[in-house]
């Protein structure tokens, strides 16, 4: 008769916050290289956007076009997923085929969009009673935005580039700070 004598030592619960500081220290250290990148080469940057968008919208395109071959939906439901599958794909294969120009008409339909909400906002502030000249600065502001915008659209778009990789690094900072603190709990 063998006698085992194992020893149980309690788990230790902080043993995954440690080990997800890794996960976060790496997520940030990446975060910061792209925001590096996207300082740097903003043009690149938004090519790569450009790429992602198209690849997405060819992925949710052929996800609607199989949705049409569902036998639980009716046949005016999968006929609309087929044809919004069809343009989907369509719309991919475009900005897949011209990145640089679908993010430029991205870029005018926004500064439009801008400077006809921003017009509407604007008449829509004589109808309120207050706030009524913080209404009229915030729609001055979209419509300025919009004309600058449009006015500029190369420089606009590596603005947004430029913000993104602002961004990129400041969560990756704040990604490391927060798995160096977690690496540093005790068990």
């Amino acid at each position: 008769m063998s006698t085992e004598t194992s020893t149980h030592t309690a788990p230790d619960p902080l043993a995954g916050a440690r080990s997800s500081g890794w996960i976060l220290i790496a997520a940030g250290a990446i975060a910061i290289v792209a925001g590096l990148l996207a300082i740097v080469y903003p043009e690149i940057t938004l090519l790569a956007l450009a790429i992602f968008a198209g690849i997405n919208l060819m992925v949710v395109g052929l996800m609607s076009v199989i949705e049409a071959f569902d036998d639980e939906l009716d046949s005016g439901a999968r006929s609309l997923a087929a044809v919004l599958g069809i343009l989907g794909m369509i719309a991919g294969l475009v900005v897949l085929r011209r990145p640089g120009e679908s993010l430029l008409a991205i870029l005018l339909v926004l500064g439009i969009w801008l400077i006809i909400s921003g017009a509407i906002a604007f008449f829509r502030s004589f109808q309120s009673v207050g706030g009524r000249a913080l209404l009229m600065l915030v729609a001055i502001a979209e419509i300025v935005l919009g004309v600058l915008i449009l006015a500029l659209p190369d420089l606009s778009l590596k603005t947004v580039a430029v913000l993104a990789g602002i961004g990129f690094l400041l969560r990756g900072m704040l990604a490391i700070y927060t798995g160096i603190q977690l690496r540093k709990l005790h068990a």
